[in-house]
């Protein structure tokens, strides 16, 4: 009988996702950008870190812990928002897509583009955003 458990314990263990796979990303560009998008919003380091990566797969795998929680903040706080509409995905150099993000803070409008990459499982990751332009637009400042 303990055997019969171990195996079926051991049989789970090997059949979880693999290190940085399908539970990561999205299934496609816009969906990625939802879900950073939403996880921005609630405050959610642990979401960013899920859709942030590139083709090599989530920064959180790429970068040290420290570093990632930084940028995560950085980009929470500039990513703020009360409402979003969300572009159609474009085709853009080395296999990337770009999107454009109407962001609405109060009075605050501006359109930050995100570049999306296809990264393993053929999953779909944030690589990059546009944070230039929130702060020249006054978001992540106080309310």
């Amino acid at each position: 009988m303990k055997h019969a458990i171990a195996f079926v314990l051991l049989l789970a263990a090997c059949s979880g996702a693999p290190s940085g796979g399908a539970l990561t990303g999205a299934e496609n560009p816009r969906a990625a950008v939802q879900r950073f998008l939403a996880a921005a919003r609630a405050q959610d380091m642990q979401a960013i870190s899920v859709v942030w990566g590139n083709a090599k797969g989530p920064q959180r795998e790429q970068i040290e812990r420290a570093e990632l929680e930084k940028r995560e903040q950085i980009m929470i706080a500039l990513l703020r928002h009360d409402q979003a509409t969300i572009s159609e995905p474009r085709n853009a150099p080395d296999n990337k897509v770009t999107v454009i993000v109407e962001l609405k803070q109060g009075a605050r409008t501006a359109a930050p583009w995100f570049t999306v990459a296809r990264g393993p499982s053929n999953r779909w990751y944030v690589e990059d955003l546009d944070l230039v332009t929130l702060q020249n637009k006054g978001f992540g400042s106080k309310p």
